[in-house]
C-alpha cells in the first residue's frame, strides 16, 4: 500500500508527517462519527502546521465559525492563484492555466455561501480536481507514474502528505456533509 512508503525509515520523515499518513488519515477517513473525523482532521491540519485558524472553524460559535471559514477559503483562493499566476507553462498549457483559474474562483466563490452542509459534499470533488490540475501543470504527466508519490516526499515531506492527502481523498466515494466539510 502506498502508506507503507511513509513507514520506510530510509525516509527520514518528521514524525508528525508519518503519523498522519499512517494512523490520522486512514482514522479520518474511517471514522464514522463527526467527532472522531473532526480529533482526525485537527491533527492532519497540525502535520501541516496549519491548525490555528483551522482549528476556529470547527471549534468556535457560528458568526466566529463562519468568519474564520471565509477567512480560509480566501486566503486557500489567494495562495493558489498566486501559484498558478507565477508557474510558467508552455503555451499549449495556457488555456489549462486559465480554466484552473476560473474553476477556483468558482469553487471559492461556492464555498463562501455555502450554507447547506451538504454543498460540502458536492464542492469536495471539485477542490479535489482544481489541485489535482494544479500539481499536473507543475510536475506533468510525471504525477500519474507509479513512483511521483515518493519523488513528492522527497521534494518536500509537507507536499508529499498533501499528495497522498489528495489522492487518498480522490478515491473516496461521496463523503458525508460534515466529513467534506472537514477535508
Amino acid at each position: 500500500m502506498l502508506k507503507s512508503i511513509f513507514n520506510d525509515v530510509g525516509m527520514q520523515l518528521p514524525e508528525q508527517i508519518r503519523k498522519a499518513a499512517v494512523e490520522y488519515l486512514p482514522a479520518f477517513l474511517a471514522a464514522e462519527e463527526a467527532e472522531v473525523s473532526a480529533v482526525q482532521a485537527l491533527l492532519i491540519a497540525r502535520a501541516f502546521d496549519a491548525s490555528g485558524s483551522f482549528e476556529q472553524v470547527f471549534t468556535g460559535t457560528e458568526p466566529i465559525t463562519r468568519h474564520y471559514q471565509i477567512n480560509l477559503i480566501r486566503s486557500f483562493e489567494k495562495n493558489v492563484q498566486l501559484l498558478v499566476d507565477k508557474m510558467w507553462v508552455e503555451k499549449a498549457d495556457e488555456d489549462v492555466k486559465e480554466d484552473i483559474l476560473y474553476r477556483l474562483r468558482c469553487f471559492c466563490e461556492s464555498m463562501q455561501q455555502a450554507e447547506n452542509p451538504a454543498a460540502y459534499a458536492d464542492l469536495l470533488p471539485e477542490c479535489l480536481g482544481v489541485l489535482h490540475d494544479v500539481v499536473l501543470l507543475l510536475f506533468g504527466r510525471q504525477i500519474d507514474s507509479e513512483g511521483f508519490l515518493e519523488y513528492a516526499i522527497r521534494i518536500d515531506p509537507d507536499f508529499g502528505l498533501f499528495w497522498y492527502y489528495l489522492e487518498c481523498l480522490t478515491v473516496q466515494p461521496r463523503l458525508p456533509a460534515e466529513k467534506a466539510r472537514l477535508a
